[in-house]
């Protein structure tokens, strides 16, 4: 969390703009009712665009807009293997 608004500081600093931006979360609506989350991870932001979404309807989304627009980036999510990422994969 503190890196993603260092970034989002500095990105305005590059530009020599005066301003804000805005830190976007990615926290679903399950992680939220089940508490399955860290005070500093991706539900630390300004606004959740997903935040109430659960997973089903997530996936459902994106397979929508992969109909629709056929963007590669979103097939590798919706076949990406579930993971709660507590540990290192196995290939490191």
């Amino acid at each position: 969390m503190v890196l993603t608004y260092f970034l989002a500081s500095i990105e305005l600093e590059r530009d020599n703009a005066e301003g804000f931006l805005l830190v976007l979360g990615s926290s679903n609506l399950d992680e939220s009712l089940r508490g399955y989350f860290t005070k500093y991870d991706c539900s630390s932001a300004d606004i959740n665009p997903i935040g109430s979404f659960s997973k089903f309807r997530l996936k459902e989304i994106l397979s929508y807009f992969y109909k629709m627009h056929k963007f590669e980036v979103i097939e590798e999510v919706l076949e990406a293997t579930p993971t709660a990422e507590l540990r290192p994969l196995q290939d490191g």
